[in-house]
């Protein structure tokens, strides 16, 4: 095992612990060399690997007790976290650029302007955050995620949506599932104003 590997592990006990300190030792000895990690392994830049970092990081702070010191080290389970989440990042951008692509009279409507692909990547963890604090308000029962689910998925198909909200194959159907869009988007304008 490497020292850097010992040492996390030693601060680990010491989170678990609640020492108060612990936190800030984490993020002193881990954080440069997790960007490091990021960019020679893949490739991202500085600040997208900052970024991945800083959220290996966090999610052992608020959850440590997802690590097992007896599978690998604190090291070991920072790199795999901060890998998953580049990885997850590159995904939702790929997506999130059709979406903006798609719907660029809708963001111009939240105010939100990006110049360079610096502002972009903020946007994207903006919207990130705005579904983790505001996804309850957005969609509110388990019918209305799943609208808001294809709607970000880009779907098309009304039978799609009418599936998803368990309606059945009549004339109204096109008519509810308009309704139920309209509704979310609404709501999703709203949270947009609000910020």
């Amino acid at each position: 095992m490497s020292k850097l590997a010992r040492e996390l592990n030693a601060i680990h006990d010491r989170l678990i612990a609640g020492r108060p300190t612990a936190t800030l030792e984490l993020f002193e000895a881990a954080l440069d060399p997790l960007i490091g990690f990021l960019r020679r392994e893949l490739r991202l830049t500085e600040e997208d690997a900052y970024d991945r970092a800083v959220d290996a990081i966090m999610t052992h702070v608020h959850k440590p007790g997802i690590f097992d010191a007896s599978k690998s080290s604190l090291w070991t389970f920072l790199c795999l976290v901060a890998q998953r989440r580049a990885q997850d990042f590159t995904r939702k951008g790929k997506r999130r650029g059709k979406l903006e692509e798609k719907y660029k009279a809708g963001i111009e409507d939240w105010g939100v302007q990006a110049n360079n692909l610096n502002e972009k990547v903020e946007i994207a963890m903006d919207a990130e955050t705005i579904m983790r604090l505001h996804g309850q308000t957005i969609a509110k029962n388990g019918m209305e995620r799943k609208v808001l689910d294809l709607l970000l998925e880009e779907e098309k198909e009304v039978a799609v949506y009418a599936a998803a909200m368990e309606l059945g194959a009549d004339e109204d159907t096109a008519a509810e599932v308009k309704r139920v869009q309209d509704r979310i988007k609404l709501r999703l304008k709203k949270v947009g104003n609000e910020l």
